[in-house]
């Protein structure tokens, strides 16, 4: 098995982000975690037996993706750094990045994510849909999957793992809930339910998802995944039409999972089903203009 999970224990969870180091002849970290994770992941990559890193593969640049993405460049000096072209910019100067996350998240969260940091443009390149990475002994594919962010990439490798990048909704470990990740600013939902049809479609035989871990792939588990996305999509569009607000799409969503969970909702759950509420209120308000 050429693919290790790299729990990076995001912000003091456990199970909650995921990336994955692939080992070939080279090797390869796909996705990087949050700033503050970085020596959680750094660790992690060493204890595989990995003194050297050829690739750093942020699959896009939401700050739970590549935020350690300019750390792990100074710890692993020869490694190139690998993103679809409309991240490339945002790898070398994250300002613009950094300030929409600022507005979002507030300074005591982003504190809590840590200093994020350019990477030196030479370093990174772009790929495109289709495009192979050779590791010697495994190969990588790209896929182009937009709809969660208009700047992401999913990985298709040679074993029949595909690392799916937010391109499908977190399901966490023992936590039977399927929470569709649709956060502002990017959301759009057609282009989310194409690309996860076109994963569905490919021959991988396991999902690697961010949020959090291996998951069964295949056509039959997308159109579960889709039919959960629309519901979320309708609910969130009722509410709206009905005179509430972000507030109560949130009240809506908790009170339905909490109540599908037979429990509380941990902390990580409620954060991330804000976020999503919060990017289904604004992708409507936005079509709904148009």
């Amino acid at each position: 098995m050429p693919v290790y999970l790299v729990d990076t224990r995001a912000l003091g969870f456990e199970k909650t982000v995921a990336c994955y180091l692939v080992k070939g002849k080279k090797t390869a970290i796909v996705d990087t975690g949050y700033s503050s994770s970085a020596e959680t992941v750094v660790q992690a990559i060493k204890q595989l037996g990995v003194d050297r890193l050829d690739y750093i593969i942020p699959t896009h640049v939401h700050l739970d993706h590549a935020g350690a993405a300019w750390k792990l460049a100074e710890k692993f000096p020869d490694a190139v750094v690998l993103a679809h072209e409309r991240a490339v910019k945002h790898l070398v100067d994250p300002s613009r990045l950094v300030a929409s996350a600022l507005e979002l998240y507030g300074p005591e969260v982003m504190r809590m994510f840590g200093e994020v940091r350019g990477i030196e443009e030479s370093r990174v390149h772009r790929v495109g849909d289709g495009e192979t990475l050779s590791l010697g002994d495994v190969e990588l594919v790209f896929i182009y999957t937009p709809g969660h962010a208009p700047h992401q990439m999913s990985v298709l490798i040679s074993d029949g793992s595909l690392a799916t990048a937010d391109a499908v909704p977190a399901k966490y470990p023992d936590i039977p809930l399927i929470i569709p990740t649709t956060p502002p600013p990017s959301f759009d939902y057609s282009q989310y339910v194409q690309s996860l049809r076109k994963l569905g479609k490919t021959d991988a035989k396991t999902f690697l998802t961010p949020h959090y871990g291996p998951t069964q792939a295949g056509e039959e588990w997308v159109e579960r995944l889709v039919e959960t996305v629309a519901t979320w999509v309708e609910t969130a569009r009722d509410v709206l039409e009905g005179g509430g607000g972000l507030p109560r799409v949130v009240e809506v969503f908790e009170s339905r999972l909490e109540n599908e969970y037979g429990r509380p909702l941990p902390v990580y759950v409620r954060n991330m089903l804000k976020m999503s509420s919060l990017g289904l209120v604004d992708y409507l308000k936005k079509t709904a203009v148009r």
